[in-house]
């Protein structure tokens, strides 16, 4: 019998790897496509078996019903998640999707540590490894106290991303005015659709978080795979060099690093601390002379597509865990061990890249001499870029996606045409004019 997965978020760059990396495996896959604001890509894929139309993600009550529906037609499917929504919701209710499907969820307090930012960082130092200073004041009175103590700029940073109607990473106040300024309005657009969940009470209270600019050594990903006995562990290294919006957002340009072997095994501590398994990227800033872990993803993420073509075919991991085929995980892994010998590899969204810069052109937040160095970074590393969505054996993810981007381009680009530059230099744009 042909073993079968399934898999959401369908607009994403990791699902589209995902199903590219299972099918070629032997997996028969299929798609929940659920996202009103983009258009489910991966669905065109000719990896993909069957596509089912759903409610959006985060409507978990109707997404539910309709995951339990498809997996009554079709029992036995492995259910991986795909976004900290469906971690979530797969974990929360495992009782009733185990019934249909083959689980790999970690349990309840593990993805709780790791979705609430506060019991993360609390995780992270038990681990022996650095976190940004943070703070949590619940009322204004608390807040006025505090903000002259503070060191600035400051991240207004949400607690969970868990339940948000809202996509955003936070709001950076570059003064204690500013933040007294911002932080009511911060709680106040704050939106948790599940509200009532007793899980999630203090949701729209943020964490204050010193703000660190990644201008200089951006973000550090470590992206790997650990199985349920902690006894297999495997990463690979990159670096966000582009993400879509300041102060922090979705990377659409990441390139490969060499290996860090004391980086990796403070990720293992990590792991075996929060009792994780499964696919993971932690990502890390440099503070104070360190690597400060600032996030940890507990699945898929944009750039998957990089590790797979790096020797490290994650989604195969975590579905041959689940399935319990453990000897041909076993080997799979000790194959990934030794990175390919193919030199640099990176990652581009090759139709949000030019479509960024087009848009900062428009709003005068690119100078010229960015302008060229990301258009000479495109043209050096065109033989070693893994793209999200581009593929000559599988073409119409690229288009839906492109069609997607420029979609939701066109619905920005009134807010866009209204922007200013601001002229901060931890607002600025990353960009790197002394990368070989």
């Amino acid at each position: 019998m042909q073993r079968s997965v399934i898999l959401a978020t369908a607009s994403s760059g990791g699902t589209i790897a995902a199903v590219r990396n299972l099918a070629a495996n032997g997996f028969r896959v299929s798609v929940i496509a659920s996202s009103k604001s983009q258009l489910p890509a991966a669905a065109w894929s000719r990896s993909t078996a069957i596509s089912y139309a759903a409610p959006p993600e985060n409507d978990s009550r109707r997404f539910l019903e309709r995951l339990l529906s498809v997996g009554a037609d079709y029992p036995g499917q492995i259910l991986l998640p795909t976004s900290d929504e469906t971690a979530w919701l797969y974990t929360e209710n495992a009782a009733v999707l185990e019934q249909q499907f083959c689980m790999y969820q970690p349990s309840m307090a593990t993805l709780q540590r790791i979705l609430d930012k506060r019991l993360f960082a609390e995780a992270a130092i038990r681990a022996g490894i650095s976190v940004l200073p943070s703070c949590e004041p619940r009322t204004l009175a608390e807040l006025e106290a505090l903000a002259p103590t503070l060191h600035y700029p400051i991240l207004i940073k949400p607690r969970t991303h868990v339940h948000r109607i809202r996509n955003d990473k936070g709001i950076v106040a570059y003064s204690m005015a500013e933040l007294l300024q911002e932080y009511p309005r911060f709680i106040d657009r704050e939106r948790i659709r599940s509200a009532d969940s007793a899980l999630w009470p203090e949701a729209n209270i943020p964490i204050l978080q010193q703000f660190v600019s990644s201008a200089h050594e951006g973000v550090c990903s470590v992206s790997g795979f650990i199985d349920r006995s902690g006894e297999l562990f495997v990463t690979r290294r990159s670096t966000k060099v582009l993400q879509r919006l300041q102060p922090a957002s979705v990377g659409v340009c990441f390139e490969s690093l060499a290996p860090d072997p004391l980086l990796s095994d403070a990720v293992r501590r990590l792991c075996l601390e929060l009792n994780y398994f499964g696919i993971f990227e932690v990502e890390f800033l440099r503070f104070n002379g360190g690597w400060a872990a600032i996030d940890f993803n507990p699945r898929f993420f944009n750039q998957l597509g990089m590790d797979i073509r790096r020797g490290m075919p994650l989604p195969l991991f975590a579905c041959l865990d689940a399935a319990g085929e453990t000897a041909a995980l076993r080997d799979a892994v000790a194959k990934s061990q030794a990175e390919p010998d193919d030199g640099r590899i990176v990652f581009c969204d090759g139709f949000a890249l030019p479509a960024i810069l087009v848009a900062r052109i428009l709003t005068g937040r690119i100078s010229r001499t960015e302008l060229a160095y990301w258009r000479a970074w495109t043209k050096r590393n065109s033989a070693h870029t893994v793209d999200v969505a581009k593929d000559r054996h599988d073409l119409m993810p690229a288009v839906i996606h492109a069609l997607s981007e420029f979609y939701l381009g066109l619905k920005a680009i009134r807010k866009l045409l209204r922007l200013r530059a601001r002229r901060s230099p931890a607002a600025v744009p990353r960009w790197r004019p002394d990368v070989e």
